[in-house]
């Protein structure tokens, strides 16, 4: 027989009763101390958890309740009962500085998984698995913002258009059957000389780089290292990363909505937040990889790098196309070595 003191409430006052609860092995309690004393089978109580010290509940039929500071008491009998084992485990842990510091440190190492490999790696499933009617309303409404906000209509001759327009038409044939791919070409004071890959195969070039570039084959080497963004999806795949809200709900429903709705976050992400220095080198390795197969010297793509560096300056207060890459220094030594 295992007996404690407890404060008892009827649920219906805040009078509190001093009283005595008596645990009988064989499965139930009874209170005594009241007016008539109570009695219920150990099945038909709820007690709370144990956190450190405090008061312990322990919740009858209906809206009574009695609480107790006899925490050992307690664990004994929901031992008994063959109960609590795993509060009474939580409890350990939380008595013991040294578990305590191992749950932060390895709170710390699950977060940081989370973030690094755990929100990409599901932004990536996410971005593969939804349908190309997501991506491709994703893209032209991003695109519509974009006109309101950073660009206005392209000055550049038609003629120069139209031969750009052929070159991206021959780049992109065979390339992702299941993608669209389109080039469109603004101006912009705030973009500066830069190239934008958006959803559903969208790229847009501005004037000012297109009049900074001195050969074709320069403006060949961006627009590859563009289309290596799209086939990989990093535009989608960074949005979702940056939403880890969005992210969860398309991944578990492929809800279209949620996704067409981050058309608004594109210029912040394009300007401001930028791809990962991964999906950087991998749209550099994509360039790279079609240099080579077309028999371009890698040679201009590090031209027009070394130029945009020069003109803009990469640590310049301006959002340029080589603000959020990894080091002009790195990638030019990447591509050199192809020479």
């Amino acid at each position: 027989m295992m007996e404690i003191t407890a404060s008892f409430y009827d649920g219906k006052t805040s009078q509190r009763k001093e009283v005595r609860i008596h645990f009988d092995p064989a499965g139930q309690l009874w209170i005594t101390g009241l007016e008539s004393d109570l009695t219920y089978a150990l099945s038909e109580i709820r007690i709370s958890p144990r956190v450190g010290n405090t008061p312990r509940s322990i919740y009858l039929p209906g809206d009574a309740k009695c609480e107790t500071l006899d925490n050992d008491t307690i664990d004994a009998i929901l031992r008994l009962q063959g109960r609590g084992r795993w509060q009474a485990f939580l409890h350990k842990l939380e008595s013991r500085l040294g578990y305590v510091l191992l749950l932060f440190v390895l709170t710390g190492v699950g977060l940081w998984g989370l973030v690094e490999y755990g929100i990409p790696a599901l932004a990536k499933r996410a971005a593969y698995a939804l349908p190309e009617s997501a991506s491709r309303a994703l893209g032209q409404d991003g695109l519509k913002v974009l006109d309101r906000v950073l660009f206005s209509p392209s000055d550049l001759e038609e003629k120069q258009r139209s031969q750009l327009l052929s070159l991206f038409d021959d780049m992109t044939q065979g390339l992702a059957e299941e993608q669209d791919f389109r080039l469109e070409f603004r101006k912009s004071d705030r973009a500066g000389p830069n190239a934008f890959a958006l959803p559903s195969g969208i790229i847009v070039l501005t004037d000012d780089l297109v009049l900074l570039a001195k050969h074709q084959n320069e403006l060949i080497a961006v627009l590859a290292h563009e289309i290596g963004h799209l086939i990989h999806r990093h535009t989608l795949r960074t949005l979702l990363q940056n939403s880890a809200g969005v992210l969860v709900i398309a991944s578990v429903t492929g809800d279209v909505t949620s996704i067409t709705a981050l058309s608004a976050a594109l210029p912040t992400m394009l300007l401001e937040a930028k791809y990962s220095r991964a999906f950087e080198m991998e749209a550099d390795q994509f360039a790279l990889k079609y240099l080579r197969a077309h028999n371009i010297p890698p040679k201009y793509f590090v031209d027009i790098l070394l130029r945009l560096e020069k003109k803009t300056g990469y640590d310049s207060a301006r959002h340029n196309y080589l603000a959020s890459h990894p080091a002009t220094s790195e990638r030019v030594k990447m591509f050199k070595g192809e020479e």
